[in-house]
């Protein structure tokens, strides 16, 4: 019998990212994973802002860069009749979202409203991504890594979860015993089956769509300076697609459109139009695919929990698939750690569901919102865009006021990154007086409790969130709240919650986070605020360890 207190089934992303922020919590797991290897192809293309941070915290952040598109390449979004041309524009310098990450670096250390994260995006491939949390997994003496071994089934009691797993070539058996057992294996997951638990939504919603993985060395050329663009909208009487380049430096494409070959098209015809000219390539691989919108009806029972796509299945557009299993990973390992470390209250573990749910249900609206947007765009083109003079320049220039429109809500949603909120959570203390807007575009920074805390840098330069604790609490106070936070050190003293008292000096940090005490998770988000504490502060420590 193998025994560990935290068994993950998958070892994707979310499986390993979950394993690290467990181990960084000094919490040992065992990561089951049926195959053998890391996926040889591209799947997503972006690890969004919100996961740099949390990837930040995890000392993983300038790895995961070092993997991906170079620091000074672009991150640029285009619609044009095909690769070769003509463009119809290219969005670059209006957000944050499109610029290298060296620029975007030098505009967040700026930037002192808070309205910007700590962490631009990074355009990286998976199959580049689960190399490098794969290998920090396996180096990491907390985390038994066994890749090639498959679920087979399980049972739950009062104490703990038994787990049966077989060996995927030989098929010997191996005995589990965890105290809880986490399904981050996919969306046929099994662990999901098993707890008998359904997807809610419409599933086909939208069909069959197409897609080829290709290789080459020339497509570069085809862009300006060399430098493909992150995406490229096809759009012209005939033909629509989407061509991806996850990472500048490398040769693999993946072309995306709405049906496969029309009899007697070949998958090079297809890539041919696409590019608008003939250049050497390598077809990889090629597929119909069918995106869905879909969220997991619960997200476990007793000891055993859901993340990732076992909880949740998206369109790629808005980039919320992997990336909302990177803050379920997040939200559920400071409370498992919190758990088996004695001080977390019975209520903590179920707050995950309670969290989380909602945040997986406003996503699937946004990416929903964001599909319709993004199809709307594409199929509007007219004969005109290739006529020659004023005409299709006046088309043209059309398609662009469009696309720019309809699509920033696909590119420049920091509020749906950013702005998810845990307000009905029972671990938050609630704040009575009207809410701020919550917006899935634009991003508010606000402390109101169950908000992610706005990033900010204080006067030396250093960023506030390396300041908050990763496997505690955080009082972030003003000198002028000194004797309330030493009462607060008091009452987490006394229930054993690790608690760390940062005094905040500068006014403009009191100005952005709105009062003068601010009391944060390990997961980086408010889960109290005041000018004073509660008369009884052992109250509110019992509230947010979930023991209330």
């Amino acid at each position: 019998m193998n025994e560990t207190p935290v068994l993950i089934v998958g070892g994707g992303p979310v499986g390993l990212t979950l394993a690290l922020a467990l181990s960084r919590q000094g919490v040992r797991s065992t990561v089951v994973n049926d195959r053998k290897e890391t996926t040889r192809h591209p799947k997503l293309d972006v690890v969004n802002c919100r996961s740099m941070e949390i990837f930040r915290q995890l000392g993983l952040d300038e790895k995961i860069r070092a993997a991906g598109n170079p620091l000074d390449a672009n991150q640029y979004s285009a619609i044009a009749a095909s690769v070769k041309g003509p463009v119809y524009t290219v969005m670059r310098e209006r957000h944050l979202i499109y610029q290298p990450v060296e620029t975007a670096r030098t505009l967040i250390r700026e930037c002192t409203d808070g309205s910007l994260p700590l962490e631009s995006m990074q355009r990286i491939a998976q199959m580049h991504l689960e190399p490098v949390l794969l290998a920090e997994a396996r180096a990491d003496p907390n985390i038994d890594v066994r890749f090639g071994a498959r679920l087979f089934g399980f049972e739950q009691d009062a104490t703990g979860v038994t787990a049966l797993v077989h060996d995927v070539d030989t098929r010997a058996q191996q005995h589990h015993r965890a105290r809880y057992l986490i399904g981050c294996d996919g969306p046929s997951s099994r662990v999901r089956n098993f707890l008998n638990i359904d997807y809610d939504g419409t599933r086909d919603l939208m069909g069959e769509l197409f897609i080829i993985h290709l290789r080459s060395k020339a497509i570069a050329g085809l862009f300006p300076n060399g430098q493909p663009y992150w995406h490229t909208w096809l759009s012209r009487p005939g033909f629509s697609g989407l061509l991806v380049s996850p990472d500048a430096s490398r040769d693999d494409y993946v072309l995306h459109r709405p049906f496969g070959p029309r009899p007697g098209e070949s998958l090079e015809d297809i890539v041919d139009a696409a590019l608008g000219t003939q250049v050497p390539y390598d077809i990889v691989q090629s597929g119909p695919w069918r995106p869905q919108f879909l969220v997991a009806k619960s997200f476990g029972r007793h000891r055993v929990f859901l993340a990732g796509d076992a909880t949740h299945q998206y369109m790629p557009t808005g980039g919320l698939g992997m990336n909302t299993g990177v803050t379920e990973a997040h939200n559920l390992a400071w409370k498992l750690a919190a758990t088996l470390a004695g001080w977390g209250g019975p209520k903590l573990l179920p707050s995950y569901e309670a969290e989380r749910l909602p945040v997986a249900r406003r996503n699937r609206e946004h990416v929903k919102k964001c599909a319709a947007a993004a199809f709307e765009s594409q199929f509007q083109t007219s004969a005109a865009v290739l006529a020659p003079g004023a005409v299709g320049e006046a088309a043209r220039a059309l398609v662009a006021r469009e696309f720019e429109a309809r699509t920033s809500r696909l590119y420049e949603s920091l509020g749906a990154e950013l702005g998810y909120r845990y307000g009905d959570s029972p671990i938050i203390a609630r704040e009575e007086g009207r809410e701020p807007p919550c917006d899935e575009v634009a991003y508010l920074p606000t402390t109101w409790p169950g908000a992610r805390l706005p990033s900010a840098f204080r006067d030396d330069g250093q960023a506030v969130f390396d300041l908050l604790d990763a496997s505690g609490f955080t009082l972030l106070a003003a000198s002028s709240a000194r004797n309330e936070a030493e009462r607060l050190t008091l009452a987490a003293r006394e229930a054993g919650v690790p608690l760390r008292q940062v005094l905040l000096e500068e006014p403009r940090l009191r100005q952005l986070y709105e009062r003068p005490l601010v009391l944060v998770r390990p997961d980086q988000h408010v889960c109290f605020r005041g000018e004073t504490l509660p008369s009884e502060p052992r109250r509110l420590i019992d509230l947010i360890r979930g023991a209330a």
